[in-house]
C-alpha cells in the first residue's frame, strides 16, 4: 500500500512538472500580440492612431474590404528589411494616401488613390527601398500638409 502511495505521489509530481514545463516554455506569438494593439504616431505634430501590421497575411489584406476608416486612423506596415514595396488598391471601398517611409523619414506619397473596381491591380511602388508604409484616408496628407521629408515619431 505504501509503495502505491509513493508511486501515485511521484506520478502526480511528474505530471505537474510536465504541465508547468510545457505551458511555461511555450513561446508567445509576438506578431499577433503586437498587431492586436493600436499605437499612436506623429507626423508634423499630427497625432495618428495606427494599426501596426507585421504578418504577411495581414499585410496582403491591408485595408481591403473595410467600409471606411476614421480621419486620424491609419495602417502602419512594418517590414524587417528595406526594399522597394509595391501596393495595390485591391478590394478597397474608399480612397487612400499611401506614405512610404524609410528610417522614419517620408520618402514618397501617393495621394487620393482611387478605389476603381475595374483597375484593382494597378501597382504603386515606393520610389526607394523602405522599411515602413502608412495607409491613410485619401486626402489626409493634403489636409494636414504632410509631405516628403517629414519625419514620423512614435
Amino acid at each position: 500500500m505504501f509503495k502505491i502511495k509513493i508511486f501515485i505521489f511521484l506520478f502526480l509530481c511528474l505530471f505537474v512538472f510536465l504541465l508547468f514545463y510545457f505551458f511555461r516554455s511555450r513561446p508567445v506569438d509576438k506578431t499577433e500580440f503586437q498587431e492586436s494593439l493600436l499605437a499612436k504616431i506623429k507626423i508634423s505634430n499630427i497625432e495618428i492612431e495606427v494599426e501596426p501590421v507585421i504578418s504577411d497575411h495581414k499585410q496582403y489584406l491591408g485595408l481591403s474590404n473595410r467600409e471606411s476608416i476614421s480621419d486620424n486612423f491609419g495602417m502602419l506596415f512594418l517590414f524587417p528589411d528595406k526594399r522597394v514595396r509595391s501596393f495595390v488598391m485591391r478590394d478597397m471601398n474608399f480612397t487612400l494616401d499611401i506614405v512610404f517611409i524609410n528610417e522614419n523619414e517620408i520618402v514618397g506619397i501617393y495621394k487620393n488613390l482611387p478605389f476603381d473596381q475595374k483597375n484593382q491591380e494597378k501597382i504603386y511602388n515606393s520610389p526607394v527601398p523602405v522599411d515602413k508604409v502608412l495607409e491613410l484616408r485619401g486626402g489626409f496628407c493634403d489636409l494636414h500638409k504632410i509631405s516628403v521629408g517629414d519625419f514620423l515619431s512614435f
